[in-house]
């Protein structure tokens, strides 16, 4: 049963728009076989009089995989103008009862068909269902070796209590493999957004975790790795239209679709980090893969060649404060987000009922700092190809907040305005991620990050240097020691020359104002109760 989360208009609000986004790929024009074609054309043979027949609508069913006590597919099917079905199923009696009182109170017992089954049993039957049923009832099929009709899901919706990692395999069987969508909560922060269950989110997710103020992010792409993984072996590949990090819970939006082409792509697409996280929280990133752009013999065509990786891009002490670094990943190393989709939702949230979504300033809030979180990798030379979309990477994945900086130091806090408007000043782009306020996302090397901490606590916010521990993090990064004050490379020299100026009014939020960016809690102690028991 499902009681992980409660039913929120946001998390609704998407999965609409969503559905709208997989309805669009299945709307038909005119009926165009047999003697309707020839009829709306004019042909003679046909009917003699030129006329024209609605086509039938085409099927959109949904399946809500653990339902509960049926509230989500309600919604699907009171919302949704195009849903022709949706399937509520869950493994209790109990539960399933319920789901046919709710839909018969409503209205809709035609359009909801509540189902009492295992949801991976019940997915995974649809792989035989295909085969054995429309070859049965049209053995001609079989004979020429004819695809039957599918009976797979336009959406799969999965919001298990705890992780949906073992309905994976079963709902990419089960979801439309030509643009089907696939809706994924997991509620289980403690495994992927923590160090403390490292083995147990190998386990489920093929990775370990990030420890550290940015692992909310790093826990998404590990479920994103762990469903792209599972996807690959079946020539499927995902493309996250929407991937979101709120309080204990991660809500992901991704389209499947069959690609042996795209699958090529993962591994560069896949990450491991290094994380500095007993000392000052850096971290570097490499890809397991290179898909490097290449040209032919005359230079006038570029294509992709998958590749090995160089050696390790770390070493296994940090190079800013020399603390051990430790492994972290494989993730997802990809956008986290399709812009154009967020952006087609942003457009219409001014026309949605406010009587039926009542937390609108929060959806534009949530989705507005979704939108803005991309940073746009350097210029390639080479110009795009077509199969750039393919290889896209997330150029400066994770974030940072100013307190784990001054923290490091010891130093008192910088203020999110002047430290913005430092970053801005030598030219780097800043932003910031939905998965906590205060985040800061920028383009600017670690090198430079640190350089400007060093400039804060000259000018601004001096600290006592005895109360410093001699070797530790914050020793080597103010280079408080002999040996570090001399020991710098030519590069970071160049970066030492670097004058800082902490500029409030260049660190001030440029886009709209009073957005409800971040999630506020209806009541205290609000999160997930105790797992229902049937």
């Amino acid at each position: 049963m499902d009681t992980s989360e409660p039913q929120n208009d946001s998390v609704t609000a998407t999965d609409k728009a969503a559905a709208e986004e997989v309805n669009t790929a299945k709307e038909t024009g005119v009926d165009t076989t047999g003697e309707a074609a020839g009829a709306a054309n004019g042909d003679p043979k046909a009917g003699g009089k030129a006329r024209q027949r609605k086509p039938d609508p085409p099927k959109f069913t949904i399946l809500d995989a653990l339902s509960a006590t049926g509230l989500r597919a309600l919604r699907y099917v009171q919302e949704l103008p195009f849903v022709t079905s949706v399937t509520a199923n869950d493994l209790t009696a109990s539960a399933v009862e319920a789901i046919r009182r709710n839909a018969e109170h409503n209205g809709i017992a035609d359009k909801v068909n509540a189902t009492q089954s295992d949801a991976r049993a019940h997915m995974y039957s649809l792989i035989a269902q295909e085969v054995t049923q429309e070859h049965a009832r049209n053995p001609h099929l079989a004979r020429r070796g004819a695809p039957a009709p599918s009976k797979k899901y336009d959406v799969i919706d999965l919001d298990p209590y705890g992780t949906a990692a073992t309905f994976f395999d079963a709902a990419v069987h089960a979801v439309r493999d030509d643009g089907g969508l696939l809706c994924v909560t997991c509620t289980d922060s403690g495994v992927w957004a923590s160090h403390g269950y490292s083995e147990k989110a190998f386990a489920l997710y093929g990775g370990i975790p990030v420890k550290g103020f940015h692992s909310h992010e790093a826990g998404l792409r590990l479920i994103l790795n762990g469903l792209a993984q599972t996807a690959a072996k079946q020539g499927l590949a995902i493309e996250p239209l929407l991937s979101l990090s709120i309080d204990y819970y991660l809500r992901i939006f991704v389209r499947i679709k069959k690609s042996p082409a795209s699958v090529k792509f993962l591994a560069g697409k896949t990450m491991i980090v290094y994380s500095c996280d007993q000392g000052c929280g850096s971290w570097e990133t490499q890809m397991l893969l290179r898909n490097k752009k290449v040209s032919n013999n005359k230079g006038n065509n570029f294509f992709y060649k998958h590749g090995l990786s160089m050696g390790p891009t770390a070493d296994s002490h940090c190079a800013h404060c020399g603390s051990k670094t430790h492994l972290s990943g494989p993730m997802y190393g990809g956008p986290l987000h399709n812009r154009e989709f967020i952006q087609r939702i942003l457009d219409d949230l001014p026309n949605v009922d406010k009587t039926v979504y009542g937390t609108t300033a929060r959806i534009e809030g949530m989705l507005q700092t979704a939108f803005e979180e991309f940073l746009p990798p350097p210029p390639d030379p080479h110009g795009p190809i077509k199969d750039d979309e393919l290889a896209a990477i997330e150029p400066y994945p994770f974030y940072f907040h100013p307190t784990t900086l001054a923290g490091t130091v010891h130093s008192i806090c910088p203020d999110e305005e002047s430290f913005r408007g430092a970053l801005r000043g030598l030219g780097y782009e800043v932003t910031r991620s939905h998965c906590k306020p205060g985040s800061i996302k920028t383009n600017a090397p670690w090198a430079v990050i640190w350089h400007i901490m060093r400039e804060w606590v000259r000018q601004k916010a001096p600290v006592k240097v005895e109360n410093i521990k001699e070797g530790s993090a914050a020793y080597k990064i103010l280079r408080l020691g002999k040996d570090d004050s001399e020991k710098t490379d030519e590069a970071s020299a160049e970066i030492d020359k670097l004058e800082v100026v902490f500029d409030k009014a260049a660190g001030q939020d440029k886009t709209k104002k009073n957005l409800v960016r971040y999630q506020v809690n209806p009541k205290e102690n609000w999160g997930p109760l105790s797992r229902a028991r049937g």
